[in-house]
């Protein structure tokens, strides 16, 4: 008896741990990102669009705890020291080099690409 209820607790926890990370779901929509421009418009992102694009989450948010939406300004601030790249380095370089290996070349890596007028 002890043993089923051990088997069941166990089932029940599993059950409930994978709902958490299936709910740990992108944002729906586009977002501005906006905080770093000074003489560029905001790269207005469609995040749900990019999802299907990478393997998983933590490609793109590489330190990001599972299931913890955080955005790129939580580590990369807009001036750093130390090994971690400030904010505007991070985003063009993560956004540029994701574009420049898209299969259909159709990505944007001009400025004027993602930065609309």
């Amino acid at each position: 008896m002890k043993k089923f209820a051990s088997l069941m607790a166990i089932i029940v926890a599993v059950t409930f741990s994978a709902g958490l990370v299936i709910s740990a779901e992108a944002p729906a929509g586009k977002v501005a990102i906006k905080h770093i421009q000074k003489t560029k418009e905001p790269v207005v992102f469609d995040h749900k669009a990019h999802t299907g694009r990478a393997k998983d989450c933590q490609e793109c948010h590489h330190k990001g705890e599972k299931g913890k939406e955080q955005g790129c300004q939580e580590c990369h601030k807009a001036k750093t020291e130390g090994k971690v790249v400030e904010l505007k380095e991070a985003y063009h370089t993560m956004c540029k080099d994701c574009h420049k290996k898209d299969a259909n070349k159709k990505a944007p890596t001009t400025c004027n690409g993602c930065h609309k007028k």
